[in-house]
C-alpha cells in the first residue's frame, strides 16, 4: 500500500532516531496538525516563546500554522510523532469542537496523561502500526488496497477522536453551542489555509462568505481575538519563518513559492512585520543553530 495516500504519518522514535534532531530545529510541519507523544526521558519545545517540557507520558498536540522548535531533548528520549493532512482532520475537529475550544488548544498544547489514559493510547497505538505494517508485507489487489486505505483511515479518525476525548478529560471546559458567527470563523480558517498564498485581501474572503468586510472582520475579531488581518498575516509571516530556517530556498524561491510579485516586496511585507529582513532572520536563525 503507498503510505503516501494516507492522509497520516506515524514515526515511532527510539532514542537514537530522536537525539538526531537537533536543539533549535522546527519539528512543526506547516501545513498539518500533529503531536509528539513521550515515552521515556523529556523533550522542551518552544510555541511563540512560551516553554514547555514534555515527559513521559505528557501529549504535546501542535495546529498548523504554528512554529514550534525544538530546544532541548535528554539523551534517552523517546516517543511517537503523529502529523496529520488538513483536509482529513479539520472537518474531524469542527464536528465535535467549537470555535474557543480550538483556540483554546493552540495556546495550551500539553496534557499530562494519567496512567489509564497513557495505556490506552499505547494500545491504539500499537493497532495502528500493525495493521499499517501488516499491509506493507501482504500483496494485495487494487480492491483490497483501497479498502484497507479507507479502513486506516477510520481507525486514524478514532484516534483523533480519541486523542481530543483525552485532551478535554484533563483540560475541561464548559461546552458552548456552535452559532452563525462559529461557521463564519472556521469557514475563514479552512479558506485561508488553502488560499493564502494567492489571497492576502481580507475584502476576497468576506465576499466568500457574502458579507460585508467590516462585519466580517468585526466577527473574526470578535469570535478570536485576532484580526482577520492578523491571521492572515500569521499565516504568511510563519510558513516564510519555517522556510528561512528549515530550508536551503532563495529568499526570492521563497517569495515566489509565496506568491509575492517580487523578492523586493516579500522583504519590505516581512520587515514590516517581523522588524528585521528575511536576510537577517535567516542569518540570526543560523547563528542560533552554529552556537554562535
Amino acid at each position: 500500500m503507498d503510505r503516501q495516500q494516507m492522509p497520516f504519518l506515524f514515526r515511532f522514535l527510539s532514542d537514537s532516531e530522536l537525539y538526531a534532531f537537533k536543539d533549535g530545529q522546527i519539528i512543526s510541519t506547516f501545513n498539518k496538525c500533529g503531536l509528539f507523544f513521550c515515552r521515556k526521558g523529556n523533550v522542551e519545545v518552544s510555541l511563540e516563546d512560551k516553554h514547555f517540557q514534555i515527559n513521559p507520558g505528557d501529549v504535546y498536540i501542535y495546529m498548523a500554522s504554528t512554529l514550534v522548535h525544538l530546544l532541548h531533548k535528554s539523551e534517552d528520549a523517546e516517543g511517537v510523532m503523529v502529523e496529520v493532512d488538513l483536509d482529513y482532520i479539520i472537518p474531524i475537529v469542527n464536528r465535535v469542537i467549537n470555535v474557543e475550544n480550538q483556540l483554546f488548544m493552540r495556546k495550551h498544547p500539553c496534557i499530562s496523561l494519567s496512567d489509564k489514559q497513557r495505556a490506552h493510547l499505547e494500545y491504539l497505538l500499537d493497532n495502528l502500526r500493525e495493521r499499517i505494517e501488516a499491509e506493507d508485507v501482504q500483496e494485495v489487489n487494487l480492491q483490497q488496497q483501497r479498502l484497507t486505505l479507507e479502513l486506516i483511515k477510520s481507525m486514524g479518525q478514532t484516534f483523533c477522536y480519541e486523542i481530543l476525548n483525552m485532551y478535554f478529560a484533563n483540560q475541561p471546559m464548559q461546552p458552548l453551542p456552535q452559532n452563525k458567527k462559529d461557521v463564519i470563523f472556521q469557514n475563514f480558517m479552512l479558506a485561508l489555509f488553502r488560499l493564502y498564498r494567492k489571497e492576502r485581501d481580507v475584502a476576497y474572503y468576506a465576499r466568500m462568505q457574502h458579507i460585508t468586510p467590516r462585519y466580517f472582520s468585526t466577527i473574526i475579531k470578535e469570535k478570536s481575538g485576532n484580526s482577520a488581518l492578523q491571521w492572515i498575516v500569521q499565516m504568511v509571516i510563519t510558513e516564510a519563518k519555517q522556510l528561512l530556517e528549515g530550508s536551503d530556498l532563495s529568499i526570492k524561491e521563497i517569495a515566489d513559492q509565496l506568491n509575492f510579485p517580487t523578492q523586493s516586496f516579500f522583504g519590505k511585507y516581512f520587515k514590516q512585520y517581523v522588524g528585521i529582513s528575511p536576510k537577517e532572520y535567516r542569518k540570526g536563525k543560523l547563528r542560533i543553530k552554529d552556537g554562535i
